[in-house]
């Protein structure tokens, strides 16, 4: 029995071996077109997928003498835009008149009720939490600041893509005297002399310092109303008045005395670098940082963690993390986020955006809106200051404005962001979507080889299909000169930030930031692209292109410019941008070695043509091993001559099957590639093959020798 259990045990193990040397090989491959169609928007489905061509055949920007004048025009019908924001001081004038649209949009600057931490009790959670109970944002909203503003939870914009507000705002809305009171219990804060103020908890008598902006509108009433809150609840306090500059200064540069103030927080609109780092404990001497001098293990933590992730996908839900620790712990109230005004008229065009970003005269309103009788001209009112200040000439260097967010969405109609393209465009709700660029990536060290540690890399992926209006290709080139031109001449906002420019190929760019935030593409994403084969070796001030010259790229172009009086553009029929619907399709296919079989390694390297950027690739692959599939899957790696994944040996397998799904930016999806590759067993017309012949003559030897060393061994 011994003897014939080894014999056959040994029969299969060599069997098993040399089964490569008894089998011949057969591949099938072919392409499958199993498509999935573009996703919908993710956020609102009613919004553009991509800023896109124009829906007015002209826009004609009017000046005219006083905003009466524009005002009445727009009343009239005879204009569609007013062209600036509305000051605070002209709010009673547009009310009367009763055909204009108001349009609101938000500032990305919030009053906060700054907590020094620092200041004992302050350091004690639940009395911050009692204090943001006891506040009602919405009564400083309409009594103090006259519904101009916007109660606020959390400290980052309403507009940010990742704000949470709508979904989880309102906790701290309201003046809460029980959820107040149980705060001040758990801080051991009680009123022990019957005063109806409680003491702090070490028993002394408690008064807190509040400070407060005496020269800014509404902040004298929105004091005295917080104050008033406070002493509701029990806490004493004095109201303490200053210039906002003193202010200011003092809670930035890290006052160690001050208990509570006022104080006016600009708010970064794209990153979640502010909300979720500010707070960390190594913060507290380093100015406009760190207000509340606070050091707490949890914010601590989430710090850390925005600053180790990489990813941008893991960034939202940290930042959302730090929103709800940050209203959680209080280190700051927030109270409310400011609001501007901008005005309209739907008497020609319906269809109008609801834009809280960039209002009424925002660059999507252009190529959103609808005539609604013969006429499709967009007509923008605005004042001699438009013509003397902003748009002083085709060359946007020669305005008095400064080049930062504002210019580009809310100092006032802005045609050069309609006749020149930008890598992205931002919706209304926040978020980023393709204007130039089909996609965009940011890499860190350790993912690319040339930045360093403190450094980031914006991965442009340009439309090979845009053009400029003298009908040369917009590539990277373009993208290299334009972002080194902001840098050299210090022309834009943040400008020191550029280090470099990496270019690979035509239709690759990549902007290096000095800074690592995974947000960096959004920062100067929306600056707009220039044609380097017309501004090349220009001074910024030294170049003022005719009409007839000027070359752009936007959804309109300029068709008439008078300085100082009148500006008319046109639609520019060959814009470019459109909706990616068509699935990634495989160009050519290599497999190593050429001839595979189950029991070797194979390295597939597939090339995948795609209108966008290809931004996933899947290799599942099936080892079939006698009536059992054993299924795996890998992402293929992205390396300069394709996508590449192995698919390895499977001693035991008889066939393996495999496909290749891609899936591009707009996630369509199709299974590219299928195969499979097996062992055919079988002879040829003259008999046994030679490898058949000694692997029977092997398996032989051994079990003679096998039988031998038994019979031996039983004797």
């Amino acid at each position: 029995m011994t003897s014939k259990r080894i014999t056959m045990v040994s029969f299969f193990l060599v069997m098993m071996g040399l089964h490569p040397l008894i089998t011949s090989m057969t591949i099938h491959s072919h392409f499958v077109p199993q498509i999935h169609t573009a996703k919908n928007h993710p956020a609102d489905s009613d919004l553009p997928l991509i800023y896109h061509q124009g829906t007015v055949e002209r826009i004609a920007v009017e000046e005219y003498e006083s905003i009466d004048e524009a005002l009445t025009a727009l009343n009239n019908g005879e204009a569609d835009i007013f062209g600036h924001p509305i000051n605070a001081s002209d709010y009673t004038l547009v009310d009367s008149y009763p055909n204009i649209k108001k349009q609101w949009a938000y500032e990305n600057w919030i009053y906060t009720l700054a907590i020094n931490t620092q200041f004992y009790p302050m350091e004690n959670v639940y009395l911050r939490r009692a204090i943001a109970y006891g506040i009602s944002k919405l009564d400083i909203a309409e009594d103090a600041m006259n519904n101009t503003v916007e109660p606020v939870d959390f400290a980052t914009p309403i507009t940010n893509e990742y704000s949470i507000e709508r979904g989880e705002g309102g906790r701290y809305y309201e003046h809460d005297l029980a959820n107040a009171t149980d705060m001040l219990a758990s801080a051991g804060m009680l009123d022990v002399d019957d005063d109806a103020l409680v003491e702090a908890p070490n028993g002394s008598e408690l008064c807190l310092e509040l400070w407060y902006p005496n020269d800014v509108p509404g902040l004298v009433d929105t004091a005295l109303l917080i104050s008033n809150n406070l002493l509701d609840i029990g806490i004493n306090n004095t109201p303490i008045g200053m210039s906002k500059s003193i202010l200011q200064s003092e809670i930035k540069n890290h006052n160690q005395t001050y208990n509570l103030a006022l104080y006016h927080q600009e708010l970064p609109p794209y990153s979640l670098q502010w909300i979720s780092t500010t707070f960390k404990e190594e913060n507290r001497f380093v100015p406009e940082e760190n207000i509340a001098n606070i050091d707490n293990s949890q914010l601590n933590d989430i710090a850390e963690e925005y600053e180790d992730n990489l990813e941008l996908s893991q960034a939202g839900r940290i930042g959302q993390n730090a929103m709800r620790a940050v209203r959680d712990l209080c280190p700051v109230v927030p109270l409310f986020e400011e609001q501007w005004l901008s005005v309209y008229s739907d008497a020609n065009f319906d269809g109008w955006m609801n834009e809280t970003k960039s209002g009424s005269f925002s660059k999507w309103n252009p190529v959103s809106v609808q005539p609604t009788g013969s006429r499709n001209e967009l007509r923008i009112a605005v004042l001699p200051s438009f013509f003397d200040e902003f748009f002083v000439s085709s060359n946007p260097f020669e305005s008095s404005s400064p080049i930062d967010h504002n210019w580009i969405a809310r100092d006032c109609f802005n045609p050069y962001m309609l006749v020149l393209d930008s890598p992205i465009a931002t919706l209304p709700n926040g978020d980023a979507v393709p204007r130039h660029a089909v996609f965009w990536e940011m890499r860190f060290l350790g993912q690319i080889p040339d930045i360093n540690s403190s450094q980031a890399r914006a991965r442009y992926y340009l439309d090979s299909s845009a053009n400029w209006t003298d009908g040369k290709q917009i590539n990277g080139q373009d993208y290299s000169f334009t972002y080194s031109y902001y840098s050299n001449y210090s022309l834009v906002e943040n400008a020191e930030m550029i280090d470099s420019v990496k270019v690979s190929g035509d239709f690759k760019a990549g902007v290096t930031y000095n800074a690592k935030d995974v947000f960096a593409y959004r920062k100067l994403g929306e600056l707009p692209i220039l044609p380097r084969h017309v501004i090349e070796g220009k001074p910024p001030n030294d170049w003022n292109l005719s009409v007839e010259s000027f070359v752009g790229s936007g959804p309109y172009m300029i068709s008439s410019f008078t300085p100082g009086e009148s500006l008319e553009l046109e639609r520019n029929a060959n814009y470019y941008p459109r909706v990616d619907t068509e699935p990634p399709v495989l160009r050519s296919k290599t497999l190593l070695p050429n001839n595979p079989i189950p029991t070797e390694s194979v390295l597939i390297r597939v090339i995948i043509d795609d209108e966008s950027r290809i931004t996933n690739v899947t290799l599942e692959f099936t080892y079939e091993v006698g009536t059992l599939n054993f299924t795996e899957s890998k992402s293929m790696i992205e390396t300069p001559s394709g996508f590449e994944g192995t698919i390895p040996a499977r001693a035991t397998a008889t066939s393996v099957f495999y496909e290749i799904r891609a899936i591009d930016s707009w996630e369509n999806s199709a299974i590219v590639l299928k195969g499979s590759y097996t062992r055919d067993t079988g002879s040829d017309n003259t008999g046994l093959q030679t490898g058949l012949l000694i692997a029977i003559t092997i398996v032989g030897v051994i079990a003679v020798t096998v039988m031998a060393v038994a019979l031996k061994r039983r004797r």
